[in-house]
């Protein structure tokens, strides 16, 4: 008999205990569901975007100004000092002598400073045409012309890549041969940085009850003293420091220098446009992030809310608003995933590889960032113009330009422009092989790792491009066009003839002259001209080479293996230079060429038979 089994009671729950239970249960479930929206919103980018544009402080400076209305008096706005015009004198003076003492042990001869004067002359009394082909406001009334930036020449020079030379010579870098050949080499950038200035003059032609105001309020000796001013501020940084100068602090030193007046604390606009000239300074001479064609949206509230913040974090949020913002450029980058290949053949990323297989343009670009990156429209590739801006190590970002982005950048150059043919490879590979490689006059310094495999032949290679193996060196360089603010700048084969807009109000040119025409500059080549092809002879390369080599730049080459991979070829032509699977290649024109001489010998037979035929008859 089994043992009775106690007996067990239930108890039915009440209403009210119903009811508890459901709305906890209830309320469980909602907060599971608003965890997973959360989830989804995290992960959404139309979501991540709006709530980004929320959290923008120059949209909601904007904003606020919008509501409110511009600030009628600056609160605390005290009068800075005026510095003595001969302590300011005093100050211009020394800053030039340091200049030209540097130089003295780099001697210009005679023909140089000819050179580079004559350039100069030129490039200055042509200004207002490099502007109409480099620039993109249309406007007629040119601020710059050739009698001031004459008389400002050397200053600005100074002021804006004094500290080039300074920097390289404490990094044992490539120092150009004299004081004459550097500023030679530094025009191309000068005229764009003028450009950009001149440009964004229009942006203070504003519309107000229906009528246009302007407010263009300084005139080209203060421009360029502003100009001038910030490029020397943006050097008073210890080596691999960040400067932590504020634009408060950059509209006093203006205001001390007697550059510009300080104006009362209730003439607001010409306060607002007194930090617009100080931020537009900067921007030009920043060739890291793109210049837009339409200054960003920052208004007397923003400047006001953190005109005590440091330059390099204005240039943070600058970032993030133009990242939820659209800009003018029709030309959008290719949205493209990143390969997940560990590695890469660098064959495939020759110029003549992503010309005939990848169906791109080369296009040259003024924007750090938008080096290696693809854009539709125009099926374009864009290639930094302007390396010698690392020399600056100008830090408005945050970023190590001299090392290793330096390094990297040239790398991505001896990716390029490295020779694709079997011929131009061996000669490559037999200049590399020598004890010692010069250019003009300049030894070329190789990597540790090219260092770590040459083989001491007792031998020295003169890069010489007049000579043919020098030429199938430099085959795919000679493939590119030449960069347009290089070309106005140098006036290069009828530049105004060449030059031509991508887009109506668009600062992107191209033009249609082909890179050989730089040879006609021999032996005056721009710096940014000896940096790429120098850069060819200093780097090797694995079969197959590692993303793991490319910290900075290895996800934009991720993205370009991405856009190969997924090209498929549509002509023979682009057959014959798909190299990705050799094996496939191998078998397609094996066959191919089996085919080929079976028809060829069915042909001959056939040819043969008719004749003995007709012989017998």
């Amino acid at each position: 008999m089994n043992p009775s089994t106690p007996e067990q009671t239930y108890t039915i729950p009440s209403d009210n205990e119903i009811v508890a239970a459901v709305q906890d249960l209830t309320a469980s479930i909602q907060s599971l569901v608003s965890l997973m929206r959360q989830e989804n919103d995290r992960r959404d980018p139309e979501k991540i975007l709006a709530v980004t544009r929320q959290n923008d402080p120059i949209l909601k400076a904007l904003d606020e100004e919008i509501e409110n209305g511009r600030p009628t008096q600056i609160v605390g706005w005290n009068k800075v000092q005026l510095m003595p015009q001969q302590e300011i004198d005093a100050e211009d003076g020394a800053c030039m002598e340091r200049y030209t003492v540097f130089w003295e042990e780099f001697a210009s001869t005679p023909v140089d400073r000819q050179v580079t004067k004559c350039a100069y002359e030129l490039a200055f009394d042509l200004f207002p045409h490099v502007y109409r082909y480099l620039g993109w406001h249309k406007n007629e009334d040119i601020l710059f012309d050739a009698g001031v930036l004459t008389r400002y020449r050397d200053t600005l020079l100074e002021a804006l890549f004094a500290i080039e030379p300074y920097r390289l010579k404490h990094f044992d870098g490539p120092l150009e041969q004299s004081r004459a050949t550097f500023e030679y080499s530094r025009l191309p950038r000068l005229l764009a940085i003028l450009v950009r200035l001149e440009a964004r003059r229009n942006d203070a032609l504003e519309c107000r009850n229906g009528s246009c105001v302007d407010c263009r309020y300084f005139d080209a000796d203060q421009t360029l003293k502003v100009l001038m001013e910030v490029g020397r501020t943006l050097h008073l940084v210890r080596l691999g420091g960040v400067n932590e100068m504020s634009l408060e602090e950059l509209l006093h030193r203006c205001y001390a220098g007697r550059i510009i007046p300080q104006p009362n604390a209730d003439e607001l606009d010409l306060i607002r446009y007194q930090f617009h000239l100080i931020y537009d300074c900067l921007d030009a001479l920043d060739f890291t992030s793109r210049f837009h064609e339409v200054r960003d949206a920052l208004s007397l509230t923003f400047y006001l809310k953190y005109k005590t913040e440091p330059i390099h974090k204005i240039f943070v949020m600058v970032k993030s608003h133009r990242s939820v913002v659209d800009g003018i450029e029709d030309f959008k980058e290719l949205p493209l995933d990143e390969s997940l290949s560990p590695i890469f053949s660098p064959e495939t990323l020759t110029v003549q590889y992503l010309q005939d297989f990848g169906g791109l343009n080369i296009e040259w670009t003024d924007c750090l960032n938008d080096h290696l990156k693809i854009f539709t429209g125009r099926n374009a590739i864009r290639i930094f113009a302007h390396p010698t801006f690392f020399y600056s190590c100008q830090d408005l970002h945050e970023r190590d330009y001299l090392d290793p982005t330096y390094i990297e950048l040239s790398q991505t150059y001896a990716l390029l422009f490295r020779p694709s043919s079997r011929r131009g490879l061996r000669e490559l590979e037999t200049a590399t092989r020598s004890d010692e490689i010069t250019w003009l006059g300049r030894e070329i310094r190789f990597s540790e790792r090219h260092l770590g495999q040459k083989r001491l032949l007792g031998k020295t290679f003169d890069i010489n491009p007049a000579k043919a193996s020098t030429k199938r060196i430099l085959e795919n360089f000679h493939r590119c066009s030449l960069p347009p603010s290089l070309q106005a700048a140098l006036n290069i084969a009828s530049p105004f003839l060449s030059i031509m807009d991508t887009n109506s109000f668009n600062q992107y040119k191209v033009t249609s002259t082909s890179m050989r025409e730089i040879h006609s500059c021999a032996p005056y080549y721009p710096e940014d001209i000896k940096f790429m092809i120098t850069s060819i002879f200093q780097h090797q390369f694995h079969s197959d080479e590692p993303f793991l080599r490319y910290g900075y730049f290895g996800p934009r080459l991720r993205r370009l293996k991405t856009y190969l991979d997924n090209r498929q070829p549509k002509t023979l032509g682009q057959i014959w230079c798909d190299r990705r699977d050799s094996r496939a290649w191998w078998t397609f024109w094996g066959s191919a060429f089996f085919l080929i001489t079976i028809l060829v010998l069915s042909a001959g037979f056939r040819a043969i038979h008719i004749q003995l035929s007709r012989f017998s008859a």
